[in-house]
């Protein structure tokens, strides 16, 4: 039984694989129908399904296949031309066979009740009998000319009125002799009809038994139930299903995110470990064993990444799975619409993971739809302009850095801005106002709003202003990013750039005052560095010009409400965030660089947390949260409606008007130096504060965010002066405060440390009042 499953999994994975691919060689052969060898392709998928489905005693299956691979005998002989209607037949039994397979997959048997085929199969024999397409009346009228077949009895079905005088005399005649002739003849005339009749259909069903054995290898008259006998046909339909079953194995998706979860981890104990040997590095610098050590750190980090790239791949599919759909769907279309349209489909072989592969499909179909039905004209429209009266639509994919990009293009009218902007105005979407501001790239943007639409009336098709907007929803939820380019009268151009795997993402490391945070990169547009001077405002809200854009601008630190601490530079670093159809501008403190990271769950307490997508560890063994691009958007949407920028930049600086404002820290454990230090900058009529150790000072540094420069000595209990230094400047809000080293440790060496711990100044003993005056002067900038 188990053998049997197994056979039946192998003829439904291959069927399903040729059925597709048979949908899009019928496309093209409709295209070329004098492909001689695409018509035989197509023929020997039919034969294999229906010989398999035979051997499977799946019944309505071999029927519908049967009657299907007539027509297609017929065709590849010479004897039938394939025109539309007759396609439409043979797409609509591929449709059937589809609904047929979908329940054998899932119930084991072929007798779907919801799967009528009669319907069908009487169209595929009157394609075969040359009789497709006639009046159903006159067809009545050509089988009434059979004098045979005319009888008393069935001859008011016809319709004497509408016949030719010849056929109408020939009816007469038949019906005169039948009035005429004896009883006895009668009944024996019939009887030998029905023999006749009888004969035929054994015959037939004969001939119909023959050739399924032939087509599967089976000598039997029926399907062989003995176990040996089994055996060998087995062999034979193995051929058949499945020539390339040794060189795949099937595996559990869940098994692959496993796999995928535990090369996270790998990939955060490689950076752990390259970090440590930087630090190794720096602190055992021209030892002999970090050659050795690096060694294997460049192993191990290769070997990871090659193993990271490897499982990816067993992810991987080719985007082809979501492509093959659409040479259908756009033939449908366009015969619905009456147009005429070509389907150009490159880069099938890109291949994307499998979970954003089943998140495409839906958004591909609307854009589809979208360029047939909104973007190519009517055959007469586009003969008007002088185009070809077939429409081409481009459907490509490639990769494009750590993205893929899918490109959906068309020749058709292109979209009109203003029309656009007039329609949006209309519905209420924007204002007239805003209007005016928008740039040609963001009026095309509109038709992404929900409700937005431009068709003139609501069709099966479109009209109703959810298409674009489920794509644009579609791709955000995978960190995508939308741009479209149109010119009127010439055709649009639609680029959906998409993360290739959603697990293991490239980020852009960034601080927002003493956090930091992690950026996709996918949604990373570009960076720009500004001064306070290049923020606009307009309508009471705050927005970059860059280049041809108006962005919005806000402030991360106003996004997640983190206390400003630190003072703004003079330069202003801001990222360019995309998603979907949006971007935005957001500013940050530093860029940290690029890294690798992993994406992790915040748990069951702190999931949901508005902005935050979860968590990544770092090389150094830290935590940082990493950015749900999204949900980032949304909250910067409100922060932008209620707050500037530049009243945020205020917030955070110190308003120091006079010296008495400035604050200057004393540490130092002789209380003698500490009121030499004290007399010495009195006169500058600052606040002075004083520490007697580095312990003492890093906590009065701690409660006093507002310390403006510090006076350190070097020797001193407890904590040292480079230990205390070496302690500030780990704290990001610290990292520009002056310190001055004050000491008697005078060597080179000693100079050197104290610049390595980050000391602004170093000041030697003995020294005048007037150096450090003027030297604390220069670094308070009074």
């Amino acid at each position: 039984m188990d053998e049997l499953m197994e056979l039946l999994d192998d003829f439904l994975v291959e069927s399903f694989e040729m059925i597709e691919e048979m949908d899009n060689d019928l496309i093209e052969l409709e295209n070329n129908p004098d492909d001689l060898e695409l018509l035989n392709k197509i023929f020997r998928v039919a034969h294999t399904i229906k010989g398999s489905g035979s051997f499977l005693n799946f019944n309505k299956l071999t029927k519908l296949t049967h009657h299907m691979e007539a027509v297609l005998d017929k065709a590849r002989k010479g004897e039938l031309k394939i025109t539309p209607e007759i396609m439409d037949v043979i797409l609509e039994s591929i449709d059937a066979m589809k609904a047929i397979l979908e329940y054998i997959r899932d119930n084991k048997n072929d007798e779907s009740p919801d799967v009528d085929i009669e319907p069908i199969v009487k169209k595929l024999d009157s394609i075969v009998n040359g009789t497709f397409g006639k009046d159903e009346n006159t067809e009545e009228e050509k089988k009434g000319i059979n004098v045979e077949e005319i009888t008393l009895e069935n001859v008011d079905e016809l319709d004497l009125e509408s016949l030719p005088p010849e056929e109408l005399d020939a009816i007469l005649e038949k019906l005169v002799d039948e009035v005429n002739q004896p009883k006895e003849e009668k009944e024996t005339k019939e009887e030998i009809q029905e023999d006749t009749k009888s004969k035929k259909d054994e015959q037939e069903n004969q001939e119909k038994k023959e050739e399924s054995k032939n087509e599967i290898e089976i000598k039997e008259e029926k399907p062989i139930k003995q176990e040996s006998k089994k055996e060998i046909t087995k062999k034979d339909i193995k051929k058949q299903i499945a020539n390339v079953k040794e060189q795949t194995i099937r595996v559990d998706v869940k098994r692959l995110d496993q796999l995928m979860n535990l090369i996270g981890e790998l990939v955060l104990a490689k950076n752990r470990l390259i970090k440590i040997y930087n630090d190794v590095e720096e602190r055992y610098e021209g030892e002999k064993f970090l050659e050795e050590l690096n060694q294997v750190v460049s192993s191990i980090s290769i070997v990871t990444t090659d193993l990271q790239i490897a499982v990816m791949k067993t992810r991987m599919l080719p985007i082809g799975k979501v492509f093959n759909k659409f040479p259908r769907l756009v033939r449908d279309l366009a015969r619905e619409l009456g147009k005429k349209v070509k389907l150009i489909i490159e880069g099938e072989d890109t291949e994307l993971d499998k979970s954003i592969i089943e998140e495409i499909g839906d958004p591909l179909v609307h854009m589809i739809r979208n360029a047939v039905d909104h973007g190519i004209e009517p055959p007469e429209e586009r003969k008007k302009k002088g185009k070809p009266e077939e429409g081409t639509i481009w459907l490509r994919a490639y990769n494009e850095g750590n993205m893929i990009v899918i490109e959906i293009k068309d020749d058709g009218k292109g979209m009109d801005p203003e029309k656009l902007k007039k329609k949006a105005i209309e519905k209420g979407i924007i204002t007239p106002q805003e209007a005016e501001n928008m740039s040609d790239k963001e009026a095309f943007m509109l038709i992404f709003k929900p409700g937005f639409s431009t068709a003139e009336k609501v069709t099966n098709v479109s009209g109703r202003g959810v298409g674009m907007d489920v794509v644009k929803t579609n791709i955000e939820k995978l960190n995508g990013i939308i741009e479209v380019d149109s010119v009127p009268g010439k055709g649009s151009t639609f680029k959906l750039k998409i993360p290739l795997t959603l697990a293991i993402i490239q980020a852009l490391l960034v601080a927002s005052q003493e956090d930091l945070f992690a950026v996709p990169l996918s949604n990373v547009i570009e960076t720009v560095r500004i001064v306070e001077e290049d923020i606009y405002t307009i309508e009471g809200k705050s927005v970059l010009k860059l280049r041809d854009e108006v962005l919005p601008l806000v402030n991360m630190a106003d996004i997640f409400e983190i206390e400003k601490i630190l003072e703004p530079e003079k330069y202003l670093y801001v990222v360019i965030l995309g998603l979907g159809a949006t971007k935005i501008g957001l500013i940050v403190d530093r860029f940290i660089g690029q890294e690798e990271i992993v994406i992790k769950s915040l748990g069951e307490f702190l999931k949901g947390l508005p902005g935050i997508a979860g968590a990544t560890i770092r090389g150094d063994g830290r935590v940082t949260l990493i950015v749900d691009v999204a949900s980032l958007m949304k909250l910067a949407k409100e922060t932008h409606n209620k707050k500037l920028v530049t009243d945020s930049l205020n917030e955070a600086k110190k308003k120091k008007e006079k010296p008495q404002d400035y604050k200057v820290l004393i540490v130092d454990d002789s209380a003698m130096d500490r009121k030499i230090m004290r007399q010495a900058i009195e006169p500058l009529e600052v606040t002075i504060l004083e520490a007697k150790d580095g312990v003492e000072a890093l906590n009065i540094l701690k409660q006093n965010n507002d310390i403006d420069a510090m006076l350190i000595d070097i020797e001193m209990p407890r904590m040292d002066g480079y230990t205390l230094a070496q302690e500030i400047r780990k704290y990001n809000k610290f990292r520009k405060l002056p310190l001055i080293a004050v000491t008697s440790r005078a060597t080179k060496s000693d100079r050197v440390r104290g610049v390595e711990v980050g000391m602004n100044e170093y000041i030697t003993k003995p020294y005048t009042q007037e150096y450090l005056q003027n030297v604390v002067r220069r670094n308070l900038k009074l």
